[in-house]
């Protein structure tokens, strides 16, 4: 029962945030070009997450990385992430960036200052327990970011909540970032 407590109350708290942050920040972003390139990547060993979101710093952790080049003078990156989340632990989050800087399409958990997007075990309440009964879970996000032309470096970081255990940690398989651009 404490989880599916603790849960709603994540959820509470992250929709509060976000009208918060949308009725403050009301502005549009976007950006467009034309995207002839694309890249994928991905690990067919898939990935464990041992970072805790919270307390662990750095609190993210690579998963993927790659390097495009593109041309200009600027482009407009879009950016796929999808695969199979097993979360033992409540949630996991994921982080795509490029050049470091996180890209559009993030947002922010109650008192973490990093940027985000997550996927928490579901609340139901026959199920107390719904890590260890259907872990499993379909993740699908898209960002982007207007870059000048030339080589940059985009990563998918990870990060699992505070309770992992040895052998049992959260993990992810079938991940696949899909990047468009010119």
């Amino acid at each position: 029962m404490y989880r599916v407590k603790k849960y709603i109350v994540i959820v509470l708290s992250v929709l509060i945030t976000g009208l918060s942050v949308s009725a403050a920040f009301g502005q549009q972003v976007e950006c467009s070009s034309k995207a002839d390139r694309v890249t994928g990547v991905t690990n067919p060993n898939g990935h464990l997450i041992t970072t805790k979101f919270q307390f662990d710093v750095p609190n993210l952790q690579p998963l993927l990385s790659t390097r495009i080049l593109t041309t200009g003078p600027t482009s407009c990156v879009v950016a796929h992430l999808s695969g199979l989340a097993r979360i033992t632990d409540n949630y996991v989050v994921f982080q795509v960036r490029i050049d470091g800087v996180p890209m559009s399409g993030h947002t922010f958990l109650p008192g973490v200052n990093t940027p985000v997007v997550f996927r928490a075990i579901d609340a139901n309440p026959e199920f107390e327990d719904e890590q260890f009964i259907d872990p499993t879970k379909v993740i699908s996000y898209n960002f982007f970011a207007e870059v000048p032309a030339g080589l940059h470096t985009v990563q998918v970081m990870a990060a699992a909540g505070s309770n992992i255990i040895a052998g049992f940690e959260p993990s992810v398989h079938a991940f696949v970032l899909t990047l468009e651009y010119r």
